[in-house]
């Protein structure tokens, strides 16, 4: 027998035929919708949301200027000489920066919360035409199962022509292929948006803890204006008041100063150089987003006139008060005080101490809020605190200082500076204090 007339292949233009009237019954109408729905206007609440996140979007760069801005002048009066004036003049500042700061994290929110709607909304649309397409294809091979029993005979009497016949034929196999790669692309477009939706929603979560840190960030300013208030009625806003004040507190500094270093001084550890990094091999990150360092660690000039040992034990970076400080490395916290509440002025201030898992120690001095507590383990950029000016601080900053941790220990020390006074601080020989910056 001829094989193009064996039944294999009469049964096959049969089944296609079939395929094909039914295709053309309800497939063509699906696509009819799918390119309506394509062409179809975005609705009122889809234009408002888009509006909206194009409205947030300057409002945020407006912000962003205006913060900058309070940055600056927070570095100038910084940089200026240390006046009742000057200090009163940074707080009002501080405050102001973090009011922005609040306003700039809630427009982001709000933003987010509008992009996920807009994602949802695209990822519902692309749902029911990929169930539409699903549904249509679903009818067609049900019709084709109803009729089945058409004979090849019936098929073929329905056409003029047997080139008519196989153009059908064609034209099936073409929108049968048309209709699964519109289905596998709209799959694709719902998983790439779903994907995207995940990825916005986790921004709002970021957000939204930033926006609970900007909430500490406000307290620390409130913390501030009541310091200010405290300082206007020691001084009585008289400026020669406040001069004795800060000649005082130096005193005071310079006084324990020298009993730690006595102390430092009889201590003797014997350090194995290979417990630890050696310098150079940058195995820390930096304690702060924005790097501005203002004092450098050992032998400085300044070091020669601010401190009694003419050595500075760290490096100084330049932080407003509420700026983020975090984990330069995975570690424990091993320790954390104030020695303001023993003898304001006098040292650290508010410090956190974190042990690495490679033989190095770490310490944060200065702060204004302690976010972590003993024997909590950390990662690279956890939130340790946030800064500030406690302790002996002429303005608002970070002191980092590293050590070999298997040299430093935390221990309380009575003073004769303020009488009564235990200090509970980190101590180390000085052959365990490490130039932070070899390791950033």
């Amino acid at each position: 027998m001829n094989p193009k007339f064996s039944p294999r292949f009469f049964l096959s233009l049969f089944s296609g035929t079939c395929s094909l009237l039914f295709l053309l019954f309800f497939v063509a109408p699906a696509y009819a919708d799918n390119e309506a729905a394509s062409t179809t206007p975005p609705s009122s609440r889809y234009t408002e949301l888009q509006q909206s996140i194009s409205n947030r979007t300057d409002e945020i760069k407006k912000l962003e200027a205006e913060i900058l801005e309070y940055q600056k002048r927070l570095q100038d009066v910084g940089m200026q000489k240390k006046t009742l004036q000057s200090a009163i003049q940074t707080i009002d500042l501080t405050r102001a920066k973090l009011g922005k700061d609040i306003q700039l994290t809630q427009k982001k929110i709000d933003q987010t919360n509008d992009t996920i709607l807009t994602l949802g909304r695209g990822i519902q649309d692309k749902q029911v035409h990929i169930i539409k397409n699903k549904s249509v294809i679903a009818q067609i091979i049900n019709k084709i199962s109803q009729t089945d029993t058409a004979t090849l005979p019936e098929v073929l009497l329905g056409k003029n022509t047997l080139s008519e016949f196989f153009q059908d034929v064609a034209e099936l196999d073409r929108m049968q292929a048309a209709v699964g790669d519109s289905v596998k692309s709209l799959e694709r477009l719902k998983h790439d948006l779903g994907e995207q939706r995940t990825t916005y929603q986790s921004q709002q979560k970021q957000l939204l803890a930033l926006n609970a840190q900007l909430g500490d960030q406000k307290q620390l300013a409130d913390e501030q204006r009541k310091d200010q208030n405290n300082l206007l009625a020691q001084t009585k806003n008289q400026e020669s008041n406040y001069k004795k004040l800060l000649a005082e507190k130096a005193a005071r500094k310079k006084q324990f100063e020298r009993e730690v270093e006595d102390y430092e001084a009889q201590l003797r550890a014997e350090i194995d150089p290979t417990s630890f990094p050696a310098p150079g091999t940058k195995v820390l990150a930096y304690p702060l987003a924005n790097v501005r360092v203002t004092q450098h660690f050992g032998k400085t000039i300044d070091a020669r006139r601010l401190y009694s040992s003419g050595t500075h034990n760290g490096i100084d970076f330049g932080a407003a008060p509420g700026t983020r400080i975090t984990a330069a490395g995975d570690g424990v916290v091993i320790g954390q005080g104030d020695t303001d509440r023993v003898c304001p002025g006098a040292s650290y201030g508010r410090w956190v101490m974190i042990r690495h898992k490679n033989g190095l120690a770490t310490i944060y001095s200065h702060l204004e809020l302690i976010k972590v507590t003993q024997g909590q383990s950390v990662e690279v950029g956890d939130l340790v605190g946030y800064s500030g000016s406690t302790g002996y601080a002429t303005g608002p900053h970070l002191h980092f200082g590293l050590f070999v941790s298997s040299a430093v220990s935390i221990r309380d020390l009575p003073s004769k500076s303020c009488p009564g006074a235990i200090f509970h601080i980190p101590v180390a020989p000085l052959n365990a204090y490490l130039d932070p910056e070899a390791y950033l």
